[in-house]
C-alpha cells in the first residue's frame, strides 16, 4: 500500500532539489541562521521567508512543515560533515592511524568553525534537554559517528598500527567523546579550560594535534617505527 505522507515527502524532497542551487544555499542558510540564534521554538517561518522575499507556502512546499525542515537541515549538516572525513578515510588505506586521526580532527574543527550557524544548531541540542527531535537527530549523529570511528579503528587494526586487542567500540567512544569535547571548546574559554582551543587558530591546531597524539599513542603497538605519531 502506498503511504501518503512518504510520497509527499518525496514530492517536496524534489520541488527543492529542482530550486536554483544558489537559491537552495540562500534558504539553507538562513534557515540555519534562524535555528541556531533562535533555538527551535523560538524560531519563525515568517523570519525567514521574510529575509529571503519568498511566500511562506514555498517553504512549507518544499519541506511540509517546520519540523521537516528542520529535519532536512539536520540531516544534510550529517552529510556534509561525512563527506569530507570519509575522504580521509577511503583516500590512502595505506595512510597510518595517527596522520589520519589527524586529519579528522582538524577536518571536524574546519568544518565547525565554516559552519557557525550549523554548528550552533548542534551545541543547543547538546544543552536543552526540551529541544523537539532532540534524542532522535542526538542518536543518528552518535551512531553516524561511532560507526565512522569504529570503522578507522579497525583500519589501523588491519595495518598493524592499533593494538588487535583493543574493542574498536570502545576506542571509537573514547575518540568520539574527546573530539566532541574540543570541538565545543573551540568557541568556549570555559569549555576550553586554558589548553588554548578556543585561541589562535595556530595554536588550536597544535592543541587538535597534541589530542590525537595523545590517543594514538595509547592505542598504537610500542615500536618506535609503528604509529609514530611525531612522523
Amino acid at each position: 500500500m502506498n503511504d501518503p505522507q512518504a510520497a509527499a515527502g518525496k514530492a517536496t524532497g524534489l520541488t527543492f532539489s529542482n530550486l536554483d542551487p544558489q537559491k537552495q544555499r540562500r534558504v539553507l542558510d538562513e534557515s540555519y541562521r534562524e535555528f541556531a540564534e533562535r533555538g527551535y521554538n523560538q524560531a519563525s517561518i515568517n523570519r525567514i521567508v521574510g529575509r529571503l522575499d519568498i511566500a511562506k507556502g514555498s517553504l512549507f512546499q518544499y519541506f511540509g512543515s517546520k519540523e521537516g525542515l528542520f529535519k532536512h537541515l539536520f540531516r544534510r549538516a550529517v552529510d556534509e560533515i561525512k563527506t569530507p572525513l570519509r575522504a580521509i578515510r577511503d583516500a590512502d588505506t595505506a595512510e597510518a592511524f595517527p596522520q589520519r586521526l589527524k586529519r579528522v580532527f582538524a577536518a571536524s574543527a574546519a568544518f565547525a568553525k565554516a559552519h557557525p550557524f550549523l554548528w550552533g544548531i548542534y551545541r543547543r541540542m547538546l544543552t536543552q534537554e526540551d529541544f523537539p527531535l532532540r534524542a532522535t537527530l542526538l542518536s543518528e549523529v552518535r551512531a553516524e559517528a561511532l560507526t565512522f570511528f569504529r570503522e578507522l579503528i579497525e583500519l589501523g587494526q588491519q595495518q598493524g598500527f592499533v593494538r588487535a586487542e583493543l574493542d574498536p567500540a570502545t576506542a571509537a567512544f573514547i575518540i568520539e567523546a574527546t573530539l566532541d569535547r574540543a570541538l565545543t571548546a573551540q568557541d568556549s574559554p570555559v569549555l576550553d579550560a586554558g589548553l588554548g582551543l578556543s585561541s589562535d587558530p595556530h595554536t588550536r591546531q597544535a592543541r587538535l594535534d597534541a589530542l590525537a597524539e595523545a590517543l594514538c599513542q595509547g592505542f598504537s603497538i610500542p615500536e618506535a617505527h609503528k604509529g609514530d605519531c611525531n612522523a
